[in-house]
């Protein structure tokens, strides 16, 4: 069962949105402080109006005096009733203090009241306060506030609306480039690569391409004089390990007539193996030289057959060896590259049998699956904790053979698994090619 998607973040997206909330807490944000300022400096007008007036009213105890909606008295007694309810004596002179009828944070007060203490040009203290009464302030209409809370609103939403298409112009200025960038990256290949890079605009985008393209063209450059020296290598090395090998046989020859001592024909058959791996390595070599893009010539291989004449034709590597091989193949034939079939299996094998020195060696194929397992039987194994690997974990220590069979596991696209234990050692490969 496959694994839900992840979502990659997209920077794009993020940027776009936090800067939708920063234009939006900040227009928020500064029409509060305008209205907070708004109603402060209302306040500071009344209150300097409350000041003129008691500079220029004569009030006496008992006798307050009214001056539209404003009332001047000497004593706290003298003050309206709803004042003297709704506030306690003011003791901070020159303080206004307002109270307000007001259903929600939305709508406009309906009731307003104010008080003050104030002292007049002798110094005697006095009280003023303020009455504004929705029934006797027609102009207070919750309507009319309404109206323009609703004005506030399609103002703000029209500023963060036109705050939202300067961000989107903005970003397909900035983003454009970007995503050009992005594609000729992508594009880029053994061909264009020596190409020189298109303008982006920007210098810092501009640097960047110069940077990628140098980094690009430096790797292919490693690449193929990698697969250059592969290739000639391999061709070279083919020479001496023929001659190698032709020696062998001639000398194995000549030791039919001449019997040769223990210790000799020891050092002929090194020498014969020896010359065995090195041909299959050459080979292999030479085969991960080849141009990957070059179509693969399939052909009808009987993977039982293979494996049992891969088994036996390794089996020098077991001489002097207290290892067991068990082979277990059900007749199985399928249409593969037959090259890198054959370099996969005899690397494989050969690994298993060259990295046992006594022990079995368990080899089972069922259908396109085969699995080469080694046992180690050892007293003293040192405790490491389980490990699997996956073709995304580098094979080290095992050989060059099952190095360069990962890599031709991996071009064909064959799903294969690694379990490394203490005391064994188990490689499994599907040679079909999985229909994505």
């Amino acid at each position: 069962m496959k694994s839900a998607m992840k979502i990659r973040p997209s920077l794009k997206l993020y940027f776009f949105i936090t800067m939708i909330l920063l234009g939006s807490i900040m227009t928020i944000g500064q029409s509060m402080l305008t209205v907070s300022y708004y109603i402060d400096g209302l306040d500071r007008g009344l209150n300097s109006v409350m000041r003129e007036l008691v500079m220029t009213s004569k009030v006496q105890d008992g006798q307050p005096v009214k001056f539209a909606d404003f009332q001047i008295a000497s004593r706290w007694e003298d003050t309206p009733t709803i004042i003297q309810e709704r506030f306690s004596p003011p003791l901070e002179e020159n303080e206004l203090f307002k109270s307000k009828d007001q259903n929600s944070f939305f709508s406009l007060p309906t009731n307003l009241y104010f008080i003050a203490i104030i002292r007049n040009q002798e110094g005697e203290p006095r009280y003023i306060s303020k009455i504004m009464l929705e029934k006797l302030n027609p102009h207070l209409k919750q309507k009319s506030y309404l109206s323009r809370f609703y004005w506030i609103v399609i103002t703000a939403v029209l500023v963060i609306a036109m705050f939202t298409c300067l961000l989107i112009v903005l970003m397909r200025k900035v983003a454009k480039p970007i995503e050009s960038l992005r594609d000729w990256a992508k594009a880029l290949s053994h061909e264009n690569v020596q190409h020189p890079p298109p303008d982006f605009t920007y210098n810092e985008l501009n640097t960047l391409a110069t940077i990628v393209q140098s980094s690009l063209h430096s790797v292919h450059q490693s690449l193929a004089r990698e697969k250059t020296f592969l290739s000639y290598a391999s061709h070279e090395l083919r020479t001496p390990i023929s001659v190698i090998r032709s020696n062998v046989e001639l000398l194995k020859r000549l030791c039919e007539k001449a019997i040769l001592n223990e210790k000799q024909q020891l050092t002929l058959a090194r020498i014969e193996r020896a010359g065995l791996t090195m041909s299959d390595l050459t080979e292999t070599l030479l085969w991960l030289s080849h141009d990957e893009a070059q179509p693969v010539e399939l052909k009808q291989i009987q993977l039982d057959e293979k494996i049992h004449q891969l088994s036996t034709e390794l089996r020098y590597l077991l001489n002097s060896k207290a290892v067991e091989v068990s082979v277990e193949c059900n007749p199985f034939s399928l249409n593969t590259d037959g090259t890198a079939c054959h370099i996969v299996l005899s690397n494989l094998i050969r690994n298993a049998y060259q990295h046992t020195q006594h022990g079995h060696v368990h080899i089972v194929q069922q259908g396109s699956v085969v699995t080469i397992a080694n046992e180690e039987h050892r007293d003293n194994v040192p405790h490491t904790n389980n490990q699997i690997k996956t073709t995304q974990q580098p094979i080290l220590g095992y050989g060059l053979g099952l190095q360069l069979s990962e890599r031709i596991i991996q071009r064909h696209k064959w799903q294969y698994q690694i379990i490394d234990e203490p005391g064994r050692y188990l490689v499994k490969v599907d040679f079909k090619v999985e229909i994505s």
